[in-house]
């Protein structure tokens, strides 16, 4: 037998294996943008700010060897896109568990001992027409402030005093919006998510928090028709 009959954590155990294949970092993220839908290696590229090109191009090379992702045909011209085996594919439940595990990470930007959160959005489609701005969430009464500028978002415990929206919502909400069982939107219909400020606010509120993927200068925007997407 080899000294070595792999590496990563080296251990019998379906866990370690797993994670073995799925565990370093940007993995799981490349994971989740192709349960979304098949992506072009630039286009994909695009939806991963920080990433390098390199480090993509390995993640994808190791996915692709272990049968989680396949190369398929695109359209003429386009090359080929990148899309997620049934194998890959498995991976929607434990996702799943994984985003509702974490949201609560997400609406306390303290809760791993850091003083703030800092965050990337420039990956939203026409997010460079969206003005800065200054937003509260409030998640089972608990505030935190949302500063955007210029692409990034800064995340701070406590209330924002002239924030342009307001948005409050409780914990069984998040996670069942990180399960996607729902979406901001439906949660705004149902009475889950109230909102305080200008209507016009809202799409600017999905944009900064990454789930506005339409540009808010199109000629026919219609704020009615964003779709959501889990980052």
């Amino acid at each position: 037998m080899p000294a070595r009959a792999w590496t990563g954590y080296r251990r019998f155990c379906p866990l370690a294996r797993g994670l073995d294949v799925i565990g370093e970092r940007w993995t799981l993220v490349i994971v989740q943008e192709l349960l979304k839908q098949p992506y072009r290696y630039g286009a994909l590229l695009d939806r991963l700010p920080g990433i390098s090109t390199s480090v993509l191009a390995d993640r994808l090379r190791r996915l692709e060897q272990a049968g989680v992702v396949a190369r398929t045909p695109g359209p003429v011209g386009a090359g080929v896109v990148y899309t997620l085996t049934d194998r890959g594919r498995e991976l929607q439940e434990a996702l799943s568990a994984l985003r509702r595990w974490g949201v609560g990470f997400l609406a306390d930007p303290t809760a791993d001992g850091s003083a703030r959160q800092d965050f990337d959005v420039t990956y939203v489609q026409g997010i460079e027409a969206v003005t800065d701005g200054q937003f509260q969430f409030v998640v089972d009464g608990r505030p935190t402030t949302l500063h955007f500028a210029a692409g990034q978002l800064r995340q701070e415990p406590g209330a924002a005093p002239g924030a342009e929206l307001i948005v409050r919502t409780d914990s069984v909400f998040l996670d069942r919006w990180a399960a996607g069982e729902a979406d901001w939107d439906a949660g705004r219909a149902s009475g889950e998510v109230v909102t305080e400020g200008p209507a016009a606010a809202w799409p600017r509120w999905l944009a900064v928090t990454g789930y506005l993927l339409q540009v808010l200068t199109a000629p026919d925007h219609d704020p009615a028709t964003e779709e959501d997407s889990h980052g």
